[in-house]
């Protein structure tokens, strides 16, 4: 029998709308990175569509204290919002959006008002550490200055010990940083070569700033190699992406006002992002902000292998002698639509020899906070990534996105595998350096 409670999960027409246009298939199930791994139907898209309707309809979830059971919320934390499923889907079900707007209400239910993680420490640190780039830079430098002394692994073992795999899982991210990386500051204007053809303002993400210099360094060199100024934005910030992956939508807009606030004026062309996930977010900030100033942002957007594809850059001469293999990053391939530039990009280099990635497309545990908040899952995941990266005998792995290159590069580690972990864009800036 239904149960006659209330429903604890309430969503819009529009939202509840999309409910229906999952015809239940089961396509999408190969797709899923979680079903793959458990063969367990919750852990599906189709199952967790299931799940959602049910909640909303107040037909399941019903616990002692009134709200969805924790197994329930299990089953949709342990989603990577990877949005494979999107890409696989026939009928065009809006995964994303039934997610985002169910799960935080479940989080809420399950852990009690204001909290999104099972972790106090890791929600601390979600929500008030690292998406501020200072307070981030901060948090990093303890761990920094241990690996210089000898100690690089200490925190990550700590952590773990004290039973906060998610806190361990971002000291070993911090272990794979390089110790100069981000201590030297870039340069907010560097001008274009030769023919000057625009303005392009990078945007180096919160975290991204302080853990991926080399990446936006070699973004500036081949922008501008190729007749873009480049402007950095001071005072950058958030741009709510790591808010919407930890459960907190309301603060997701947040950051998405400031953002398009501080963007919407903005002179340049383009504004172009190494990170998959900050891409995705600025494309769609729209559905959070809305209104022209929020669209003008989102039209202006670009990933920087898209960007670069677009405007048809020159051919390096220098030549890069490696065998690499690429990964394409869930929120490029799957909620960008974005394969083809990147190996574009990856052809013109000579020299370089690209092998095929077997499941190049699926998610290797990133995913936004997803290691920090789903150790165990994010270990499977980024395993199997390792095993078929080293299947392919590829001397470097070559991927377009910040959080994929260090999950990778921390599992190659702990798996002993000296492959090196570059981005698209640094492949090509060592071409251009080689002329």
């Amino acid at each position: 029998m239904a149960s006659t409670a209330l429903p604890v999960v309430s969503v819009g027409a529009e939202v509840y709308g999309k409910f229906n246009a999952c015809v239940h298939c089961g396509l999408c199930l190969p797709a899923c990175p979680t079903y793959v791994e458990t063969a367990d139907e919750a852990d599906s898209p189709r199952g967790r569509i299931h799940l959602m309707k049910a909640l909303v309809d107040g037909r399941i979830g019903e616990s002692a204290t009134g709200g969805p059971s924790a197994v329930v919320f299990e089953h949709l934390d342990r989603c990577l919002v990877c949005r494979a499923c999107e890409t696989a889907c026939p009928s065009g079900v809006d995964y994303h959006a039934l997610i985002e707007a169910v799960r935080p209400q479940v989080a809420e239910a399950v852990l009690g008002k204001e909290r999104r993680s099972k972790s106090g420490v890791l929600q601390w640190m979600v929500g008030s550490v690292l998406p501020y780039s200072n307070r981030a830079a901060a948090a990093m430098t303890p761990l920094r200055v241990a690996k210089r002394i000898g100690l690089g692994g200490v925190a990550g073992k700590l952590a773990k010990m004290a039973g906060m795999e998610g806190v361990g899982a971002m000291a070993d991210v911090a272990e794979m940083l390089e110790t100069e990386s981000g201590s030297e500051p870039l340069p907010m204007f560097t001008p274009a070569k030769g023919e000057h053809k625009g303005h392009v303002l990078l945007l180096r993400g919160c975290v991204g700033s302080i853990v991926s210099g080399g990446v936006n360094a070699a973004c500036i060199q081949v922008i501008s190699e190729n007749g873009y100024d480049v402007h950095l934005l001071a005072g950058e910030g958030c741009c709510g992406a790591m808010a919407m992956h930890s459960n907190d939508p309301d603060s997701a807009k947040t950051f998405a006002r400031d953002m398009v606030e501080k963007l919407a004026d903005h002179g340049a062309d383009y504004f172009v992002s190494p990170i998959a996930g900050c891409g995705a977010q600025l494309k769609e900030i729209g559905h959070f902000v809305g209104g022209d100033k929020a669209e003008s942002v989102a039209k202006k957007m670009r990933d920087v292998t898209e960007f670069l594809a677009e405007i048809g850059i020159r051919p390096p001469t220098g030549r890069v002698e490696r065998t690499v293999t690429y990964h394409d990053p869930c929120h490029l391939v799957h909620a960008q639509r974005i394969s083809d530039a990147p190996r574009h990009l990856l052809r013109l280099v000579l020299g370089l020899k690209v092998v095929p990635l077997p499941e190049s497309d699926m998610c290797c545990g990133a995913a936004g906070t997803y290691n920090l908040s789903q150790p165990e899952m994010a270990e499977r995941l980024g395993r199997r990534k390792i095993m078929h990266i080293v299947a392919t005998g590829a001397e470097d792995l070559v991927t377009a996105n910040v959080g994929c290159s260090l999950q990778i590069a921390r599992m190659l580690k702990k798996e002993g595998k000296p492959i090196r972990v570059r981005h698209v864009v640094e492949v090509l800036a060592e071409a251009y350096g080689r002329e």
